[in-house]
């Protein structure tokens, strides 16, 4: 387990380093990878997207992710702290990016009895983030080689 965890970590570190943020003409910010970046980064970022189209929140969720796994000792619990946006501007920015993301404010209402508003989009992201992160591990565990 010490040795798989050394590994997620070790994959996570690369995986941080070849993803870039850039400006679009517009002036949005986005995540991508570096060119020329290993092909198993490319395959680990198509996995954690899983059926879905990629899309830029994703990409900056991976990359959040991959940075915090980097720099910890246990992967799950440094997802698990990883925190949603704390402006509302951001949050509904970030219900905004997709349609799908309302699964997810669907969900919380399901599972909690939040009835703040502020509170279930930040814990609808938040459960869009731990869904990446922990894709994100399984993908980085099925790593067979770095290249």
């Amino acid at each position: 387990m010490l040795n798989e965890s050394y590994q997620v970590r070790t994959l996570a570190e690369h995986l941080s380093k070849a993803l870039t943020t850039d400006k679009r003409n517009d002036g949005s910010e986005f995540v991508h990878l570096k060119e020329n970046s290993p092909q198993w980064m490319t395959e680990v970022i198509r996995s954690v997207h899983g059926e879905k189209l990629p899309d830029d929140v994703t990409y900056a969720f991976i990359s959040e992710c991959a940075d915090a796994i980097a720099e910890a000792d246990d992967a799950d619990d440094a997802i698990t702290e990883i925190e949603p946006d704390t402006y509302t501007h951001d949050l509904t920015e970030w219900l905004h990016s997709r349609a799908d993301h309302l699964y997810y404010v669907t969900e919380v209402l399901e599972e909690s009895e939040i009835k703040d508003g502020f509170q279930l989009l930040a814990a609808a992201q938040q459960k869009q983030i731990h869904e990446i992160g922990f894709a994100l591990i399984s993908a980085l565990e099925n790593v067979e080689v770095l290249s």
